[in-house]
């Protein structure tokens, strides 16, 4: 493997840890803030990986900035939600407002995921080569209960 393949499979895990992380922990989820959410995460990262003083700094920045564009970006996702309510009320759907909307959702998503995956790569630079193998690990121990293996 290049050297270019190896740090895309190693920031692969790590999203991949963080984002099993995320939904194991989301089950219970429907009465909680972000914040709230955010938190639990982060501190299920730190005990997982034992993040030293640094680590820690660098995993509640991100937190912060990920939580601060969430907040900004609110007030798109409910404009959306209410014209999506909006078009449901009809008697019938406009197929290209719909499309359009739909198209308007998936930039906001994939501008979402472009900035967490800017913030896996800085977390990434952060961790030890033992830190990352966990992470890897525990990938693998969160996916085959996904996957229905015991």
């Amino acid at each position: 493997m290049t050297y270019t393949q190896n740090t895309l499979r190693r920031v692969l895990i790590v999203l991949g840890a963080m984002t099993l992380l995320t939904a194991a922990a989301c089950r219970n989820w429907k009465h909680k803030s972000p914040e709230e959410r955010a938190e639990w995460v982060t501190k299920k990262i730190t005990k997982e990986l034992d993040l030293n003083d640094s680590q820690k700094q660098t995993l509640a920045a991100i937190k912060a900035d990920l939580l601060a564009k969430h907040a900004a970006e609110k007030t798109e996702r409910e404009a959306q939600l209410k014209q999506f309510t909006e078009l449901m009320r009809k008697d019938t759907i406009d197929q290209a407002k719909l499309t359009e909307l739909k198209k308007k959702h998936q930039q906001m998503r994939d501008r979402a995921e472009e900035q967490f995956l800017a913030k896996i790569v800085e977390f990434h630079k952060v961790l030890t080569p033992e830190q990352r193998n966990k992470s890897a690990d525990l990938l693998q121990k969160h996916m085959s209960r996904f996957m229905g293996e015991k």
